[in-house]
């Protein structure tokens, strides 16, 4: 049987930055696995008779405007900040929106969607940079300015740059599995997963003996999985004070020492569901959640499904229930 594969309009408009409107079709619509095609069908719309980029290159949209509306998935690059996108994307994004699309937006394109309404009442990320721009213009918006990326009931931000690649690779594991999306960041050679609230600020130089520690941190945590993990324990496993631990993660990492435990576990977690027929109860003892109602809520939490309707969705053919 042929599956259709999801669609994805990006609605491309004069004075949109080059990079962030290649980097969605690159992580997205490339055909790394020429076995298999593409993850999804990228589309880009716009002006049919051309549209300038910031730099001045121009581009030749698939289709026009209009067609974002019939989309799964409409994915809004980088915009000017502060600036009108115009009444026809400003519809469009409204009539996509209403028709169920899941709407996106990579950086600055918060702008657009919050222009269009569909921000008000939610929490947003933007780039640090035009954060208090985008919350003087539309206060109804809760601004996150530390998070790489949001998702807030159906719609979905990120800060700037390389946190598009982080929401790209988000959503390919919501959509096909953390194997997917794994694949994916090897062939883009970039870390495979940066949860959503992680700050932006992380100390910009990913130099080799820090992530050494985390790496060695992180094998001492694979091995000791199961069993319950305090901070005291994780600082004497890296050679360092729970006071000097913390402030490390919170410089190289971004998030909290014990936050980063929790995500280890579920992406191990991820793994077993895709890959074995470990009941759900197993899995949560296996991966060291104290019991199997704390690992669903945790598991529900950071994935937005349960795990059985994750196994559900991507362990295709090992003919195991949900649980």
């Amino acid at each position: 049987m042929v599956h259709r594969r999801p669609t994805i309009a990006i609605p491309v408009i004069d004075g949109m930055t080059l990079f962030e409107i290649g980097m969605p079709l690159e992580a997205l619509g490339y055909d790394w696995d020429p076995e298999h095609g593409p993850l999804y069908d990228v589309v880009l719309c716009g002006d049919l008779r051309g549209v300038r980029t910031h730099t001045g290159v121009r581009l030749s949209p698939e289709r026009p405007l209009s067609a974002i509306a019939e989309s799964d998935t409409v994915l809004v690059p980088a915009v000017p900040p502060g600036r009108s996108v115009g009444s026809g994307l400003v519809r469009e994004l409204r009539r996509a929106a209403n028709r169920g699309a899941r709407i996106v937006a990579l950086c600055s394109g918060a702008f657009a969607l919050a222009e269009a309404g569909l921000l008000d009442g939610r929490r947003a990320a933007t780039h640090w940079r035009h954060a208090p721009l985008l919350q003087r213009m539309y206060p109804e918006i809760d601004v996150d300015a530390r998070a790489i990326y949001v998702e807030d009931d159906g719609v979905f931000t990120s800060a700037g740059s390389a946190a598009g690649l982080d929401l790209c690779l988000h959503l390919i594991r919501r959509d096909h599995g953390v194997r997917a999306a794994n694949a994916t960041a090897r062939y883009l050679v970039i870390a495979s997963h940066r949860d959503g609230d992680q700050a932006q600020y992380v100390r910009a130089e990913p130099l080799e003996e820090s992530a050494t520690w985390l790496d060695d941190l992180r094998g001492w945590l694979l091995e000791n999985l199961r069993l319950p993990v305090t901070l005291a324990e994780l600082g004497r496993a890296a050679h360092l004070s729970p006071r000097t631990l913390a402030r490390r993660f919170e410089l190289d990492v971004g998030t909290t020492p014990m936050r980063w435990v929790a995500s280890e576990r579920i992406a191990v977690a991820k793994e077993l569901l895709e890959a074995t027929t470990l009941t759900v109860d197993r899995i949560s003892s296996e991966v060291g959640f104290g019991s199997p109602v704390t690992f669903r809520t945790a598991f529900t939490q950071e994935v937005g499904i349960s795990p059985g309707r994750y196994r559900s969705r991507f362990a295709a053919g090992l003919g195991v229930p949900a649980g």
